[in-house]
């Protein structure tokens, strides 16, 4: 048994799916497939009721799922361990941070902060929504770093925001919507459209707004941003995005449209009021506030 499987196991849980897994862990769905096997071999259980389209639990996999869970914190409390020994008596904080941090260039403020403070490392590591907060929900973090989601409610956590992202419609200049000024929600209703995937804040951002404004548009590709991005571009439908995620790419034909009502997510902090390090995370927040400003 080895804690990738672990990982499977409980990502395809939280998912509901062994191909968004895959494409969430950049692994082929054969080799996750392969990899259960085997763990339900280890076992002699099996995890997954594979009678049904729907991956469901099976009822030994529903007994074993939170011990899963629990394994996992152990082994990360393990790693931990065993990384403050090689740091020589340091402290350790653990920053979850979703890949957009890139574009907001948080990178440099917290090797700062870590450079300033020698009694201090930083593990800063990039997920995905699912891992990141299947972290947070375990308490197996320090800090976190993602868009302020109603969705997803942490315990013994405070939000401090950190940026704002505007939510857009990007699509080619020759499509019919590509001279508006503003997008309303009527005008995509049923529309083809390309979106991030269900998992993420920013699709289920836009989820919650068209279902407020009686919209639903036909989501005909789901992918990462870059891929919906230059969907777009190749005019294979307008694609729903933030502005941030359109700033750092080579572009061109494309309009990016606002929407009215506008629809903006919060970039911002999930502080664990259970960490050790309060004072150390409040100095280091101050400094990436600083860094927006």
């Amino acid at each position: 048994m080895t804690d990738a499987q672990l990982i499977y196991f409980t990502t395809i849980v939280e998912l509901g799916s062994f191909s968004e897994t895959a494409l969430e862990l950049n692994i082929s769905q054969s080799s996750i497939s392969k990899q259960i096997i085997q763990l339900e071999d280890e076992l002699g259980v099996k995890l997954f009721d594979r009678s049904t389209r729907k991956v469901r639990l099976s009822d030994s996999g529903e007994r074993l799922y939170q011990d899963a869970l629990s394994a996992l914190v152990q082994i990360n409390h393990l790693k931990d361990t065993a990384r403050s020994i090689a740091l020589s008596g340091k402290s350790q904080i653990t920053i979850l941070a979703l890949p957009v941090i890139g574009h907001y260039n948080f990178y440099v403020p917290i090797q700062i902060f870590e450079n300033q403070h020698t009694n201090i490392s930083i593990r800063l590591e990039e997920l995905e929504e699912p891992e990141m907060y299947r972290r947070i929900h375990l308490g197996d973090y320090d800090a976190a770093i993602t868009y302020l989601n109603p969705a997803q409610p942490v315990k013994n956590a405070r939000f401090v925001p950190l940026a704002e992202d505007e939510m857009l419609l990007v699509c080619h200049k020759d499509h019919p919507l590509s001279q508006n000024k503003y997008i309303t929600p009527d005008l995509l209703d049923d529309m083809p459209v390309q979106a991030m995937q269900k998992y993420t804040c920013v699709a289920q951002f836009y989820d919650l707004y068209f279902r407020k404004h009686n919209s639903y548009p036909h989501v005909i590709f789901r992918g990462r941003p870059s891929t919906i991005l230059v969907g777009a571009e190749a005019q294979r439908g307008p694609a729903l995005l933030t502005r941030v995620h359109t700033e750092t790419q080579r572009i061109s034909n494309v309009s990016l449209i606002p929407f009215s009502p506008s629809l903006k997510g919060i970039l911002g902090c999930i502080v664990n009021e259970q960490s050790k390090h309060q004072e150390a995370l409040q100095e280091l927040i101050a400094t990436l506030s600083q860094n927006e400003k």
